[in-house]
């Protein structure tokens, strides 16, 4: 596995592609570039990850596997797979969703966009959330949710 990324360019890096990001060991700030998938503490030699690395590159270049190592370029591409399915699966249930009622899809869109799970559309407990401050959007929403399940 590569530390750097051998496809960037650094000739067109802005000051968003280096960030500080402090050892969950000891504090210390710890500078990251965009193209660094780690880099040990300087001063503990905790090894940091960095939470910056956008790894979407893995699904077409062609060093990937090289770069990230072939157990993390299988799961980023099961994950952009699930991802995928998941917003397919999302498309499909806002069609069957009254083009009148405004608030589920809204609602809906919104739960999907906070959701970071792959394997599901939305977290169902945040659904349930809203069950006491708006019953009447929460039975809407379970019954155009449990419509689409039946499916």
């Amino acid at each position: 596995m590569l530390d750097k990324c051998p496809g960037q360019n650094k000739q067109f890096w802005g000051p968003d592609d280096v960030c500080e990001v402090a050892c969950s060991n000891c504090g210390y700030l710890v500078e990251l570039f965009k193209d660094e998938l780690k880099r040990k503490c300087p001063k503990c030699n905790k090894e940091i990850i960095n939470p910056k690395m956008d790894l979407g590159c893995a699904m077409w270049c062609p060093k990937a596997k090289d770069c990230i190592g072939p157990e993390r370029y299988s799961y980023i591409t099961k994950t952009v797979e699930m991802e995928n399915r998941r917003k397919k699966d999302f498309d499909r249930f806002i069609l069957t969703i009254d083009k009148k009622d405004e608030d589920v899809k809204k609602l809906f869109t919104r739960l999907y966009i906070e959701n970071k799970n792959p394997k599901k559309i939305f977290d169902t407990k945040k659904l349930y959330d809203i069950k006491e401050t708006n019953p009447d959007l929460f039975e809407r929403a379970t019954r155009y949710y449990s419509n689409f399940r039946a499916e």
